[in-house]
């Protein structure tokens, strides 16, 4: 079964191996495996932009669903506004275009 980390382990690891420390020293010295370790360090350069790929914070579906809808009730909102501008009241538009006989 993997072993979870905590994510300031994994985050001060990824920066000490951006920054060009070798994944040797700190599978001896934090006691990770040389496998997570490489793929922490590949998921950090795609996060940074420097490897093409999806970044971390986009992966998350359920996060990209949150964000669609808030900008769906976003864009809703907007529309309702327009919406009320363009009304024109208490006026029946076919009851106004028709002569009265008399």
């Amino acid at each position: 079964m993997p072993r979870h980390y905590p994510a300031e382990v994994r985050r001060q690891a990824c920066e000490r191996m951006l920054a060009g420390e070798a994944v040797k020293d700190l599978v001896e010295e934090l006691g990770i495996t040389m496998e997570t370790l490489y793929r922490w360090r590949r998921q950090a350069l795609i996060d940074a932009g420097q490897r093409p790929g999806i970044k971390s914070f986009e992966a998350d579906p359920l996060q990209a669903a949150r964000r669609r809808v808030q900008e769906l009730e976003d864009e809703l909102e907007m529309v309702k506004a327009a919406s009320a501008l363009f009304e024109e009241g208490d006026v029946d538009p076919k009851g106004s275009s028709r002569l009265s006989e008399g």
